[in-house]
Order: structure tokens, then sequence, then C-alpha cells
């Protein structure tokens, strides 16, 4: 009896094992097995990088989770905004994962996961400035190259009032060296930067919300969309999503 309910134990594992293996997918990605992100790791809460110069964040966090699930090793491509966001269509990565605005424009050479977050932009100065809205065009205004920021200050205020830098922690130094008079910047991200920059205060804009997602190849891995969008309305749905972001905004 003890040998024929151990067979039939060993019989169920086997029955397991096979149904996990024929479950799994293998995904089009860069490299087999892998989920390679490309990010720019100076957004914290975002993403940034520890002492040991991993990236880490809001996004590393939830990526790490949603390749769980789909049985991926996650790997971060660390690179600068603007190379990040044409990372994927150069084959290069598999996702743009750097904070991403879902905006039209981009729709054309990516295709975005649903939302998972939503900021506003703000301003960023020395403490005492007096920047608003209202006087931000007579201001020298730094931004990241290829953000939302540097449309809408370019847009608003011409390219004689902007200067643009590969990293917000660029622009930041530009800011404490009073090469630029503000930032203008995503809000969660402006708040962190003025946590561990003394002096620095933050100030909201008008500009109107925006939604971040992952952005894809376009048309490239619709099935690691799918299921990358499963995953993270899941997340959305039973917290976890909200609990990252309010673990990295502590």
């Amino acid at each position: 009896m003890k040998k024929l309910i151990a067979s039939l134990i060993a019989l169920c594992l086997l029955l397991t094992l096979t149904a996990s293996f024929a479950e799994s997918k293998e995904y089009n990605t860069v490299e087999k097995g892998k989920f390679i992100y490309a990010t720019s790791p100076d957004f914290l809460p975002f993403e940034g990088r520890d002492d040991q110069d991993n990236v880490i964040g809001i996004e590393p966090d939830l990526v790490a989770l949603i390749c769980e699930k789909l049985g991926l090793t996650p790997e971060a491509y660390p690179i600068d905004f603007e190379s990040a966001l044409t990372a994927p269509g150069a084959g290069a990565a598999d996702a743009v994962v750097s904070g991403v605005t879902i905006r039209e424009d981009r729709k054309a050479v990516l295709d975005f996961t649903i939302p998972y977050a939503t900021i506003t932009q703000a301003i960023a100065q020395k403490q005492g400035a007096g920047i608003t809205v209202e006087n931000l065009g007579e201001k020298m205004i730094g931004v990241q190259s290829g953000t939302t920021g540097h449309i809408y200050a370019v847009d608003d205020f011409g390219e004689d009032h902007v200067t643009a830098y590969a990293t917000y922690a660029l622009a930041f130094q530009a800011l404490a060296n009073g090469q630029v008079d503000c930032i203008l910047v995503d809000d969660l991200v402006a708040n962190d930067y003025a946590k561990k920059m003394p002096g620095i205060e933050v100030v909201g804009t008008s500009y109107e919300p925006e939604n971040f997602g992952f952005g894809f190849a376009k048309g490239k891995a619709p099935e690691l969309l799918a299921d990358f969008n499963e995953a993270l309305q899941a997340m959305i749905d039973d917290g976890t999503v909200e609990s990252v972001m309010l673990k990295w905004q502590e």
C-alpha cells in the first residue's frame, strides 16, 4: 500500500510539473528568458541606483514582480532617457521602463501597457526664488532631454528659456550652481530631490496630469505585452502597485 501511495504521489508531482511546463511561454524577447528594460536611473522614486550601483525604485520593483509571474529574469539597461525611448525599437531592449508618459506621438513607435501611475509637472527651485507658472517664462528652465517637461517648456516659453540636460542629476546640479533658475520635472521626482538637496522647494503647476506606462517595441511582442498588462492590472487591483509606490515615497 505504501508503495502504491508513493507511486501515486510521484505521478501527481510529475503531472503538476508537466502542466507547469506546458503553461510556460517562450516570449519574443531580446534574450531568451530575460526581460531587458531600458531606463534612465536618476529619477527616484521611479528609478535610481543604490550604493552598489544596482538599479532600484518603483518601476524596477514592479517589473521584478511581473517577471516573477511570467518566468522571466529582469535586467536593467541603464542609459539616458532619450536613448531609452528608442532602445526597444532598435532591438536593444524589450521595453522602456523609465517614468514614460503615455503620449499619442510616442504610440507611433511604442506599444504601451495600461497606465499604472499618474503625475503632474512641478517646478523645483531654490527656496525663496518665488517662481510660479505665471513668471516661469521669464526664467531659465532646466529640463531632461526628451521628457514631457522639456516638450512643455519649449512649446510654452521657447528654446531660449530652456536648457536641456541628459539626466535630471545634471539638471539639479545646474540648479544648485545657479546655471538655471528652476527645473520643470514630475512632482514625485521633484519631491524626492528636494528631500536630498537642502534649500530646494517644489511648487505645483497647472499642467494636465500624465499617465505612466511601460513602452514595448511597436508590434514586436503582443503576447508579452498582453501578459504584462494582465499581471499589472492584477497588481493594481490587489493594491500591490499602491503599496510599492508608497514604500518609495517614505
